[in-house]
């Protein structure tokens, strides 16, 4: 997270508003300390009028669950997951109730006549034409097309909600001959997938795959979680383009995705140095 309270806010606006409901309903670690467990309040900047501020409530529950809320004017305007103390802090870890993999797949609707007459021309007759002349983007053609021996194999992976970067991730293939084959990040001004209207995301491209190459799953490791890899299974015939949505609270691939407080004597909790932010006031 950013510096400070705010920084939490920023991760606020870019949560799914599943999250929340699915953060209340599963299950999270003891929290370490269950008298801290009660209501709290704190003054947040409010982004839309950066000189005024309005008071904010932190909810910490005895099972290890929190939830923050009257967050300023945001897409989601509260956040959710889970807290456990540790010594003289406590740490809140966002998202981390949710118990989901964090990725799937997606299938975009494929181009239809009526989208071919929008921007039908001369030498544009069929939507293959329309998409070699650029007029309608490659991905939804190529995720439902069946791969031909010798063609390359690409993965999308995006995060449809806050458009948050995959950043270094490492995406792979498995075989159903057993083996992995490692995709090659494509530079930004190379790629050629565009999942619009959604945010854009990373491309990969696996260009020397065996010519009788059949996806079984398909692997991701994020860069803030590298010992946890994350496999999406391939059931259908291989395709030439895969669509990957990722959860950017899942995968901590918005800031770490945690925010640590002090434990003060007066029962109050501060964010901890280097952040910076009001104190989060117990409610008696």
């Amino acid at each position: 997270m950013r510096r400070g309270a705010a920084r939490a806010l920023v991760l606020a606006s870019c949560l799914p508003a599943s999250a929340l409901a699915t953060a209340a309903a599963a299950a999270c670690a003891p929290p370490g300390d269950q008298a801290l467990a009660a209501k709290y309040t704190t003054a947040v900047t409010n982004f839309a009028a950066p000189s005024e501020k309005q008071l904010s409530t932190l909810q910490m529950r005895a099972d290890g669950r929190f939830r923050w809320y009257d967050l300023p004017p945001l897409p989601y305007p509260e956040i959710a997951g889970c807290w456990r103390r540790s010594g003289d802090t406590v740490v809140l870890v966002l998202g981390a109730a949710d118990g989901g993999d964090g990725v799937k797949r997606s299938m975009p609707v494929a181009w239809t006549q009526a989208d071919l007459n929008q921007v039908r021309r001369e030498g544009v007759q069929t939507i293959q034409q329309a998409v070699d002349a650029g007029l309608l983007a490659a991905g939804r053609v190529w995720a439902h097309q069946d791969r031909k021996a010798g063609e390359p194999v690409r993965v999308k992976l995006y995060e449809p909600t806050s458009g948050a970067p995959p950043g270094d991730a490492k995406v792979s293939l498995r075989l159903r001959d057993g083996r992995i084959v490692e995709g090659a990040a494509v530079p930004d001004e190379e790629q050629v997938i565009d999942n619009r209207p959604g945010p854009s995301g990373g491309e990969y491209l696996f260009a020397s795959l065996p010519a009788d190459a059949a996806v079984q799953a398909i692997g991701i490791r994020f860069p803030n979680q590298p010992d946890r890899p994350r496999w999406v299974s391939v059931e259908d015939r291989t395709k030439l383009l895969y669509m990957i949505e990722f959860d950017a609270r899942a995968t901590a691939s918005l800031f770490g995705g945690t925010m640590t407080l002090i434990v003060n004597a007066d029962g109050s909790l501060s964010p901890a140095l280097p952040d910076r932010g009001e104190p989060f006031v117990r409610v008696p």
